[in-house]
């Protein structure tokens, strides 16, 4: 019965040893490369902090209850795509290395991850950060960081490079696995007009702490592991070459990970507090929503409008089963809007008009997946007559709208060659031409995005448009 027993043991301990090794590997192959892109949601403060900081083996991470939606993208791309050789070359003098050493930094580096982040050092807010890294071996390094930053009112592009490579990662990402990295860079900002000497020393231990199941209000992820960075950063800020300043900063960098993810299911940053203390700052996770197919209409609420006695009037855009959350509208006028619904607009002048909207989705994939409908209507006054007649009542049409590069004109065979001219937004005069009845082809490629008006007239009177239709391009 003994022997019993004991293999009962041993087959136990056997199986549990295969459940831990069974517990996802994350290796380098499965993390992100140039073209990979997230939409990630941005939770506000207020949710609870136990929640995210638990740690061990078979935790569940539930952050379903916070349906708040604050989207933005992520993104890895080729290093050019954040910031040019040139550029970097010529700003990479600032974080103290030689021309040289520069080159071999820009060289080693294999892409950059775009975040909508910013940073704030001294009086100035590093906007648009870029995480500039490499792979080798089974070492994710971090070579530098750009970013956006505001001189003097100009926005400049710059970097700040590490003296030595920050190992982000070391696959494969594997419960109970840890790893230390430290670095110094170095940012003078003298330059720059700025009598600014900044000098950072950092180091990092990351330890794989749990593992488990992430759940969020859209999205469960069943088998996710954890990494855990402690980074401590201390700061000296030499100004003016006599005062010097000392920062110290104790964060917390917490990496959610999926293998049918090539970046971070979710990443949260915080602070150390007292007694070990953690105090979450920021927390973000993929959102996969897929963008509906687009459902929304505009209706001014008439084709007709007059000028009253102020010599202006309003027209109401109002938009109909809306399932875009931004809409940019083109008034015709030479004014420009935006909204996150119906829209209403003075016009002070007489005349045809056509409003191009585009309703856009900014909250799921495919980004900015957006749509277009062009509103025609007319302005009249009491002591003038409008003759020109939208063509879409003499049969007349033009397809594709909007188009690229060139559009064919429809004109029913009962009406004669006809003038054309084609006119900008502004009213200039963009191409003239004869159009024969049938269907004849005009080329576009040289017109630039917008909107244009196509005038038919007839070839002893060309001066007076009888008809006419409306096009836009958009490449």
């Amino acid at each position: 019965m003994q022997n019993f027993k004991l293999a009962i043991l041993i087959v136990a301990g056997v199986f549990y040893t295969q459940l831990i090794s069974a517990q996802q590997e994350y290796k380098a192959s499965h993390y992100g490369e140039p073209g990979d892109l997230y939409l990630y949601n941005r939770l506000p403060l207020g949710f609870s902090n136990e929640i995210v900081t638990q740690d061990g083996p078979d935790v569940t991470w539930d952050l379903s209850a916070n349906l708040n939606l604050n989207t933005h993208l992520n993104q890895v791309v080729e290093p050019s795509e954040g910031i040019n050789q040139f550029n970097f070359l010529t700003v990479c003098s600032l974080s103290g290395l030689s021309t040289f050493d520069c080159l071999a930094v820009w060289n080693s580096t294999d892409q950059a991850i775009l975040l909508k982040d910013s940073l704030f050092l001294l009086d100035f807010t590093l906007y648009n950060l870029q995480r500039y890294q490499s792979k080798v071996s089974n070492l994710l390094l971090e070579n530098f960081i750009g970013f956006t930053v505001d001189l003097g009112g100009t926005p400049t592009q710059a970097v700040i490079v590490y003296q030595n490579q920050d190992t982000v990662i070391h696959f494969p990402i594997v419960y109970e696995k840890e790893w230390t990295s430290s670095i110094t860079y170095g940012l003078d900002l003298t330059p720059a007009g700025q009598n600014i000497l900044y000098q950072s020393n950092q180091s990092r231990l990351t330890k794989v702490d749990g593992w488990g199941t992430l759940m969020t209000p859209y999205d469960t992820f069943d088998n996710v592991v954890r990494l855990r960075s402690d980074i401590l950063r201390m700061d000296t800020i030499l100004q003016n070459g006599t005062d010097t300043l000392t920062l110290i900063a104790d964060q917390v960098e917490y990496m959610w990970f999926d293998t049918n993810y090539t970046l971070p299911v979710m990443t949260a940053i915080g602070l150390k507090g007292p007694n070990d203390s953690i105090i979450i700052n920021s927390l973000e996770y993929v959102y996969e929503a897929t963008c509906p197919t687009p459902t929304w209409t505009v209706e001014p609420g008439s084709t007709t409008y007059y000028l009253d006695g102020t010599g202006s009037v309003v027209v109401d855009f109002n938009v109909l089963n809306s399932n875009a959350n931004t809409y940019a509208w083109d008034f015709g006028d030479g004014l420009f809007g935006n909204s996150e619904g119906s829209i209403s607009h003075e016009y002070t002048a007489p005349g045809e008009y056509a409003v191009a909207v585009f309703g856009c989705m900014t909250n799921c994939l495919p980004l900015n997946n957006c749509s277009f409908q062009l509103i025609d209507f007319e302005i009249l006054d009491t002591t003038t007559s409008v003759t020109n007649i939208d063509g879409k009542e003499l049969g007349i049409s033009v397809y594709p709208n909007p188009a690229n590069e060139s559009i064919h004109l429809c004109i029913p065979n009962v009406l004669v060659d006809q003038q054309y001219r084609i006119l900008d937004m502004t009213g200039k005069l963009i191409q003239t031409g004869t159009m024969q009845d049938g269907t004849s082809g005009i080329d576009t490629k040289a017109f630039a995005n917008g909107l244009y008006t196509l005038q038919l007239s007839s070839p002893s009177d060309p001066d007076a448009p009888i008809a006419f239709v409306r096009f836009i391009i958009i490449r």
